[in-house]
């Protein structure tokens, strides 16, 4: 069923992306949504729109929205580095170490999760190959998803199109509910508050010293000029790699991390001079992002497709989640660290970053975005080991 608004026009398209972004923010500034964060209704409202056909949904693969490709693959890239001008390379070795130990619990608990699912749910002489793709995609993502689906042979199976539409539909739903986590009164009294002190301190300390630029037009240019030359290098590099070594995933956001932390670290006082206004130009462009997001939800075609598959999926995620609040508590992690940890496993670094962000985790965005592309790289192994070890 085509949309009330065409793909081609592009206009309307952006003014509803931007409007639904500006409600978000808006909003949650307002104190509208009490302690929810501002980019769950902006999510949601998108998705509303996209499932009542309003506008195109970003989850058919058979309509081409120009608006949508741009956001995801130039927009979503600069908003990484815009995020992380004020990256310490100390720092997130030290506080990239708490958020490891939670991503490396998560997808054992992922990986605990599918194998218990595999024994409780039917849904046929398949399953294991369900279990590898499964597993394969919550610690990485898409492109382990079909490597895994490959390995296994499952590309020709009738239940890997009902598995690609679970996957869509389950975990738009799970980081919907992480984004809620932290505003949870009933968890809150069981878990420390996250604090980030001696950010705080160094912070006011630079704006004691008036080292911070002010938001006029030469520095707004400066920001958007550093993130853009970024951008461009991180994936000029990643052709190359493509290129010579036939690589079958994606480096760019790796090596835009990289390149960024790098430059942050080797030009630490001029680009802290900078950080609050790339930062607030990142989280407007990872807003977009987001209501991109939530039009590539489609509960409908999980409905048509059988509940074994769906109780499959959300099985495995209510025990990685269980998994994870249990060591939480008792390593005394915040609710934001579990929530940031299980969408690094769950959604990978496109979604992990902007979380940390959202959840004014400044210390956290690159960490968060780091262990998600660690995911990309353990997600295939484990998904073909355990589907391997799971065959008849």
């Amino acid at each position: 069923m085509s949309s009330v608004i065409s793909p081609e026009n592009h206009l309307v398209l952006w003014a509803i992306l931007l409007s639904c972004s500006a409600f978000g923010i808006y909003g949650e500034k307002k104190g509208w949504f009490g302690k929810i964060a501002g980019v769950i209704f902006t999510i949601t409202l998108v998705a509303i729109l996209a499932m009542l056909h309003i506008i195109p949904s970003a989850s058919d693969e058979n309509i081409q929205v120009p608006v949508y490709r741009i956001v995801f693959q130039f927009l979503t890239p600069m908003a990484i580095p815009l995020l992380l001008f004020n990256a310490d390379v100390i720092r997130i070795i030290k506080e990239s170490g708490r958020l490891l130990i939670l991503f490396l619990l998560g997808a054992a608990g992922i990986v605990l999760g599918a194998i218990i699912s595999f024994f409780i749910v039917k849904i046929g002489p398949e399953a294991y190959k369900v279990a590898g793709v499964w597993i394969a995609t919550l610690v990485g993502g898409s492109v382990n998803f079909v490597a895994t689906a490959q390995t296994l042979k499952f590309s020709t199976s009738d239940l890997f199109t009902t598995a690609i539409a679970v996957d869509n539909f389950a975990v738009y739903f799970y980081i919907l509910f992480l984004f809620l986590l932290p505003s949870i009164k009933l968890l809150n009294k069981f878990f420390p508050e996250y604090k980030e002190d001696s950010f705080k301190e160094k912070l006011e300390n630079s704006k004691n010293d008036n080292e911070k630029a002010k938001t006029d037009l030469a520095s707004v240019t400066y920001v958007l000029t550093i993130a853009a030359v970024i951008t461009a290098i991180g994936n000029w590099i990643d052709t190359l790699f493509q290129e010579y070594f036939k690589l079958k995933f994606n480096l760019n956001l790796l090596i835009i991390t990289l390149l960024i932390t790098t430059m942050a670290t080797i030009f630490n006082k001029v680009m802290k001079k900078y950080e609050e206004i790339a930062y607030s130009i990142g989280m407007s462009l990872l807003y977009i992002f987001l209501a991109v997001v939530g039009a590539a939800s489609n509960p409908k075609d999980v409905l048509l497709a059988g509940p074994g598959v769906l109780l499959f999926a959300m099985l495995t995620l209510i025990i990685q989640f269980l998994m994870l609040l249990v060591v939480g508590k008792i390593m005394k992690f915040s609710l934001k660290e579990i929530a940031v940890a299980s969408c690094a496993n769950v959604a990978g670094p496109m979604l992990s970053g902007p979380m940390a962000a959202t959840f004014e985790m400044k210390q956290m965005v690159t960490p968060a975005i780091l262990v998600g592309i660690l995911g990309y790289v353990i997600g295939t192994f484990l998904g073909v080991s355990v589907g391997l070890w799971l065959a008849p």
